[in-house]
């Protein structure tokens, strides 16, 4: 399997905030490390100083997890929100006079609504 750093300097950024324990160390000192991860959500564990993982808190873990999953009911009720404003004699009349104009007058119209957003 491919390491993701072969070199210290390769790293992101990002991990220089958390805190890090090399693999002998987590194996020496896993109630210590349990402290760090459930104090501070997260500890970068090391091999030979080159990143090997990222411990996390279960908090942080159903976070992540939760933030990579749409809200399929959230997405349902817009979804249908949008589908009924698109309903009705003001929508038709809308729509109507929409197909009335001027190409020119129909994108500036396009222009001021996506301004006023």
């Amino acid at each position: 399997m491919p390491r993701v750093f072969d070199r210290v300097e390769d790293r992101p950024r990002h991990f220089d905030d958390l805190p890090t324990v090399s693999t002998t160390e987590l194996v020496g000192a896993i109630q210590k490390v349990t402290g760090a991860v459930l104090s501070q959500g997260a500890v970068l564990v090391t091999k030979h100083e080159v990143p090997a993982m990222v411990l996390v808190s279960v908090d942080r873990y159903l976070a992540l997890t939760r933030a990579a999953e749409p809200d399929l009911s959230a997405l349902s009720r817009r979804f249908d929100d949008l589908v009924a404003r698109m309903q009705g004699t003001e929508a038709e009349r809308n729509m109507a006079n929409a197909f009335a104009m001027p190409p020119a007058e129909l994108g500036e119209a396009a222009r001021q609504a996506a301004l006023a957003k």
